[in-house]
Formats: C-alpha cells, structure tokens, sequence
C-alpha cells in the first residue's frame, strides 16, 4: 500500500523498493508499472548491503516496512549513508532481543548530529494514533489527562471461521501474548496478556470486547503529554481470537526461540503463522469496518471532558478502491503522509522523534484529503463532530 501511494506523488523523483524474497520488489514494481520505480533483493537485517544501497540510489528517506527486529540495523545504516528514517512499529515489552523503543530513543543524538530524522510508529497505531493524541492537546483540552487508544474490527473473512490475523502474523502474536506496558499512578506497569477485557463502542462497528495489547503509545504517550494520569492501548478480540492466544501462549506456541523436532530445529510462531494465511491473501475476501481512535479525557475550561477521536474504514471499499484490506491501508497511507510533510518541511526536526511531537494540523489536513475521514465523539452527549466543540477553526494555522 505505501509503495503505490508513494508512486502515485508528484514529488517522488525515484522510488526503490527492496524485499530480501527473490522477485517480491521486482513483482510489485511491474504491478506499479511506472518508469520511476525500481527493485532491489536486499536483506534489511545487514547494514553494510543496506547503507551501500542507499548511497547507491541517493535515496533521502528510508521506510522501513520490515518486521521490527531490523529497526536498530536499519537505522544505523540510515546514519551511514545519510537518510532519514520512518517506521511502524517497534518491540514489545519483553526483554527478547527485539529492539525497543528505548533502544531506538537512545540514537536520538547520533541521528541529531547527523541532522536526520528518525520518526518512530508512523503507521495507523502507533501513528494517526499518537496525532490524534496531539490534536486533542491543541485543540480540544487544556489539560489532558487519560489517552487510551481503542482498536476495533467487526469484518468476517469469506472461507474462513478460525483464527486469523489482518496484518503480522507474527508481529500479532507477539503483541498479543506478551505483558502489555499501561501507564497508572505516575508509573509504567506490565499488565498480565490478554488481560483488562472491556466492552467499548466503536462508531459504526458497535460493542466490542477489547483487551489490553502490548503498544508503543502507552510508552510514548507519558514521554510528550506531562501530568497524564492514565495511558493504555486495547484492542478488539472476537473469543475465539482470544481463546486461540491462549493456549498458543499456555503451549508456548508462541515462542520464538527454536525447539528440536526430531532432525530440524523450528521456532514453534513461525510453524503457527506458516500455518496462517497471509494478510494481503485475505483482501477482497473482509466483509466489515475496522475502527482505529485515541479516547482523550481530560479538562477544557475547568470541566472535566472526553472525546474519541478515529478514522472508520470499510474493508471492501478500500478492496474496491486499492485492492487492499482495510487494515494495510489504514496503516500503509500515514507514514506516506508523514513523508510528504517532511520533505515539504512542514514537518521539522532532527533526531529520534515519535508522531506526537509534531504539529498535527497538516498531518489531520492530508488524512482528509486523501480519503482518510477522521471524526471525532463527545463521549458526554454520543455526538459526532458537534459543532459546539469548536473554539477556533480546527485547522488554523
């Protein structure tokens, strides 16, 4: 999805995609079929191949859409060659070699340096998310003091009753099945997976039980908005989507470190998700709407207030639209947006910086003009987008 919303900017003079699958880059650029597009088989997780790559193709900004375990390589190798940096998702809580957002944080000075940018979590949560999160402390509250984000999805997949996964699988699992940090009582806490279950009303979609899920949000959220008192993401789980996490993580299903099975040596996630179809497979096939907000409480001239701010997608629609499910356009379009703005200069810093420190104006601007409807709940009176929550015009400058 990134790759042919980036292909379609007037402003992108060369655009590289690189996949260390032999012929993957080369098939998605044929499919984008543009003069401007080119491939590479390229392994993210080698610095060296990789910074080479990037002088080679005088790339200036790098997104990284690998699996999170190659965020600390690739960056490093964005310092190399002189390239900022965007991507979508970081480790979770466990101390499992997966690097953290705290890992990733402590370059902020080399990448300052160097005068390039490392924007951290730009996709729909961590990403619109955290922009969300902004645009309640511009425009909304004068002191916010909860931010929970809430995820929702009421799709069903035609040919498929089970367990399924609408992107990762394997980033899923390992969300799902790990502590997930919240924030409480000025202090971060590890609460137990699959654990914290709620019944939220998602705009358009209705009740959802949602529990909690390990989530850069309720990292950054406490680091950029001082005097928060509560910060949590939960995230929607049908039961048997929960029961099957469950017993995936009471059989240790879910590890990652390999077990021997007679003459091989397997990770027991990567036999569950080569079980498991893959998340592009299923578009065309999701009937539903997936709901991504952040719920911003907090005090607006002395009254206690909240507000959920969200985009609702239909999957079927974007099917129509993109050819892609609901999910990896929701994700795949912020980080595009994101990459216009910095290179338009709207967007401005050096260093290691996550989604919330920037302006959210421009950004909510594009979300908008690209099709990407945002809304926002007075959760006091149900109302949508009322016209009374204005102070000034939401987008002033």
């Amino acid at each position: 999805m990134s790759a042919r919303k980036f292909a379609e900017l007037g402003s992108v003079e060369q655009l590289v995609i690189a996949d260390a699958v032999p012929g993957r880059a080369q098939a998605l650029a044929q499919q984008i079929g543009k003069p401007h597009v080119h491939a590479l088989t390229l392994d993210a997780g080698n610095r060296d191949t990789l910074a080479r790559a990037i002088r080679g193709t005088g790339s200036t900004l790098l997104l990284n859409a690998a699996l999170p375990a190659t965020n600390l390589v690739v960056m490093r190798a964005c310092l190399d060659a002189g390239c900022d940096y965007i991507d979508m998702a970081s480790g979770g809580a466990e101390n499992d070699g997966i690097p953290k957002l705290t890992d990733q944080f402590a370059l902020h000075e080399e990448f300052k340096a160097a005068g390039r940018l490392a924007l951290l979590g730009m996709g729909a949560d961590p990403g619109t998310s955290n922009v969300y999160a902004a645009y309640a402390a511009k425009h909304l509250l004068d002191e916010v003091t909860e931010l929970r984000v809430r995820d929702g999805d009421n799709a069903v997949c035609e040919g498929h009753t089970g367990f399924l996964a609408y992107f990762s699988p394997w980033v899923f699992i390992d969300e799902t099945t790990c502590g997930a940090i919240s924030w409480h009582d000025g202090a971060y806490h590890l609460e137990p997976a699959l654990s914290g279950r709620e019944v939220f009303n998602f705009p358009e979609l209705g009740n959802l039980t949602v529990y909690h899920v390990d989530h850069e949000e309720s990292r950054t959220f406490p680091m950029f908005f001082p005097g928060l008192k509560g910060a949590d993401f939960k995230l929607c789980m049908d039961d048997t989507t929960w029961r099957t996490l469950k017993v995936l993580k009471e059989l240790g299903l879910n590890g990652k470190d390999k077990v021997r099975v007679g003459n091989v040596e397997v990770a027991p996630r990567d036999v569950v998700v080569s079980l498991l179809p893959e998340p592009s497979t299923l578009a065309g096939k999701l009937h539903g709407k997936t709901c991504v907000g952040t719920l911003c409480r907090g005090l607006r001239d002395g009254q206690e207030r909240a507000y959920y701010i969200y985009n609702v997608t239909d999957h079927q629609e974007c099917w129509t639209t993109y050819g892609v499910q609901a999910t990896a356009y929701q994700t795949g379009l912020p980080p595009v947006l994101a990459a216009q703005l910095i290179a338009s200069g709207e967007w401005r810093g050096t260093g290691v910086l996550s989604p919330e420190q920037f302006d959210p104006d421009p950004f909510m601007r594009l979300l908008d003009a690209s099709g990407m409807t945002w809304h926002i709940r007075d959760e006091q009176t149900g109302a949508i987008d009322p016209a009374y929550i204005w102070v000034e015009e939401p987008m002033a400058a």
